[in-house]
């Protein structure tokens, strides 16, 4: 969305000069913030996606006339064996400089038994937190800030104590795309439809996108009809989120809610999930299905959500996860 769209839908006039300044900088965070190769998007041990500081140091070569980093003394924690440090970087864009500051965070590798680490996995985590700062600072710059939206989703493995995937729908989709367990070790990154265009004009064609995973997903776990339906419903939310309309959530939104419930139930289908968000909703004395009628909808799949209630779900869900994964870990145990 554009300052100037904002400007319009609130009746603001803006000045041409002011214009010419928003278009600028509004170019220039579009390259900063333009999609990375397929490989360059990793998945962490915690199910996060990230890319490596070489690559986003990468992007900055290329786009800042000058960037430097300074870091002050690391703190570590010894009750969780977590190193903290703060970052600063100086970067000059257009002739303007910038300064923005960061808290990089990192835990220390400890070996099974050991009272404490070792002074080489203290030495790395500082490292590493360092990294993490300047890479949290190059996306308050428009590099990479797409990650720190969550615009890129991960299937995580949710591997047991014994290094074990548990995820079903994570395995499909290693098998599905021909992956290396290996190398994927944590989980396979999913990018938004939204990254197609790009990645057809870079010649790119190793991407894997939401539609590919779910459709994917359709196939195995719906009937045809059912399966028709889902692609119905497809079109319909690709066709209103054309359209920007912010009272409902968008597709992106949508997949990841679908997502955090996948990953401990990999044969939830989307009904299942729709009357999960209305009993948890009903809990807290919202008629959620009225709403979204009132705003023009059914709610009979996820993308109807209206948006106001996005972040309160969200939450439910991780928790829901979370607490449903621990249990199963306790089972295995």
């Amino acid at each position: 969305m554009s300052i100037e769209n904002i400007a319009q839908s609130l009746e603001i006039e803006l000045p041409d000069s002011y214009k010419q300044q928003i278009m600028e900088k509004e170019r220039w965070l579009k390259l900063a913030d333009a999609p990375f190769p397929y490989r360059h998007y990793k998945v962490n041990d915690d199910g996060n996606i990230y890319i490596s500081q070489q690559c986003i140091a990468d992007r900055n070569a290329l786009l800042f006339e000058q960037f430097q980093y300074e870091a002050e003394d690391a703190r570590v924690n010894t009750d969780t064996w977590c190193v903290g440090v703060w970052v600063k970087v100086r970067a000059v864009i257009n002739g303007k400089e910038h300064s923005v500051r960061q808290y990089g965070v990192h835990t220390i590798s400890k070996l099974h038994g050991e009272a404490k680490p070792g002074g080489d996995a203290l030495e790395q985590a500082i490292k590493s937190a360092v990294s993490d700062g300047m890479k949290k600072c190059s996306s308050w710059l428009g590099v990479a800030a797409h990650i720190y939206r969550g615009e890129v989703i991960s299937i995580r493995a949710n591997r047991d104590k014994d290094g074990q995937p548990q995820s079903r729908f994570y395995i499909q989709n290693l098998e599905k795309f021909g992956l290396s367990e290996y190398e994927y070790k944590y989980g396979i990154p999913v990018l938004p439809d939204s990254f197609k265009v790009f990645y057809e004009k870079m010649g790119w064609t190793d991407g894997i996108f939401y539609s590919d995973v779910f459709d994917f997903r359709d196939k195995h776990s719906v009937s045809r009809d059912e399966s028709r339906k889902a692609e119905r419903n497809q079109e319909r939310s690709e066709e209103e989120i054309g359209s920007e309309n912010p009272a409902f959530i968008n597709e992106m939104q949508a997949n990841y809610l679908r997502s955090l419930i996948h990953d401990f139930n990999e044969n939830a289908q989307e009904r299942d999930i729709v009357q999960a968000i209305i009993a948890y909703l009903l809990k807290r004395e919202v008629d959620v299905v009225k709403e979204a009628e009132d705003l023009g909808k059914r709610f009979t799949t996820v993308d109807a959500l209206p948006s106001v209630h996005f972040t309160s779900v969200h939450r439910y869900f991780k928790q829901l996860r979370k607490t449903r994964l621990g249990n199963t870990e306790e089972k295995s145990a």
